[in-house]
């Protein structure tokens, strides 16, 4: 990818269009994966409606299948929405400092770009935007996470392959260098795209096989611990800064996510006993609301007259 993208008399940096990529790619790949949950679960809930009996619980039930059906929908609008919120808010922090760019030269916000520290706004606006989003139509944080995962991965897999990133100088036949010069250096971009390319195709085999595991919290926990490892092989061979910690940034955030990852089994586990007590809950109202039944059935008079005659009926009723 050039670093300058030249559309018409329209200039744009060659990493941003690398990103909309990505993100469009992403996107496709989240989108797909919903559809074909959202058919898996409408022929699961047909099946079931053909082979079910139509008491009170099996409409319960099936009303639960239909309204995790519609969770589903739209879930994949709303991590475009929020990356939309860090995309914009990264583009257009510039502005919070310097309005005036609005006006004097509109055509520079193209071109130029926040600070870190607006891409952390844009992240914590979005945070905000999925959490009031996520309770007001009652969705699966987990299921939302898995899907992330997944457009996260393939976005960052692209992104990668595109945009060439200098290493340190190397010898290496496959070395990169600047034209002009006899200098060669690591492809860093590319052992990252190398690195990632296996969790995506297992991402794409796993949810082709069943759609069930999203939701689980499966795709979210491997994406973290494979892309952060993968991150962190790729930063041994990049141009980088130590911090105080003897680690770079980008090297701190690829362990951060490995952990994140590999202390996430626990906290499925604590999700997994929160559902088993809630389950338990709704068994002691049934077998309350069912003792309150047996109580009212034996305050019924029985008889046609309201009481019970021991010569007709019971065992010395005379046959007839």
């Amino acid at each position: 990818m050039p670093d300058v993208v030249q559309i018409g008399s329209l200039q744009l940096q060659g990493k941003l269009v690398a990103l909309l990529l990505a993100c469009v790619l992403g996107y496709w790949l989240m989108r797909r994966v919903i559809q074909r949950m959202n058919r898996e679960g409408l022929s699961s809930r047909k099946t079931y409606e053909d082979n079910e009996t139509q008491d009170a619980h099996d409409g319960e039930a099936r009303e639960g299948k239909v309204k995790e059906g519609l969770r589903v929908t739209g879930v994949d609008d709303l991590i475009l929405n929020s990356a939309l919120i860090v995309f914009f808010t990264w583009r257009l922090g510039n502005l919070l400092t310097d309005p005036s760019l609005l006006w004097k030269s509109p055509m520079k916000l193209l071109l130029t770009a926040g600070s870190n520290m607006e891409i952390i706004v844009g992240i914590v606006l979005a945070y905000i935007y999925l959490s009031y989003q996520v309770r007001k139509h009652a969705m699966d944080w987990r299921l939302l996470l898995d899907v992330l995962a997944i457009g996260a991965g393939s976005a960052m897999f692209l992104y990668a392959a595109l945009t060439p990133a200098f290493g340190l100088p190397t010898s290496m036949p496959w070395g990169i260098g600047v034209e002009g010069t006899v200098s060669r250096f690591h492809p860093d971009h590319a052992y990252l795209a190398i690195l990632l390319l296996p969790i995506l195709v297992w991402q794409q085999m796993v949810t082709v096989r069943s759609t069930g595991i999203l939701g689980s919290g499966v795709l979210l926990k491997f994406t973290l611990v494979y892309g952060g490892a993968a991150g962190m092989i790729a930063s041994f061979f990049a141009l980088v800064e130590p911090t105080a910690a003897y680690l770079s940034p980008g090297q701190l955030l690829n362990l951060i996510l490995m952990i994140i990852g590999m202390i996430l089994p626990d906290l499925s586990h604590t999700t997994g006993r929160r559902e088993l007590m809630d389950m338990s809950q709704n068994d002691s109202k049934m077998q309350i609301q069912q003792e309150q039944q047996n109580q009212e059935r034996a305050k019924t008079p029985a008889g046609k007259e309201g009481f019970v005659d021991k010569k007709l009926d019971g065992p010395n009723r005379p046959s007839t």
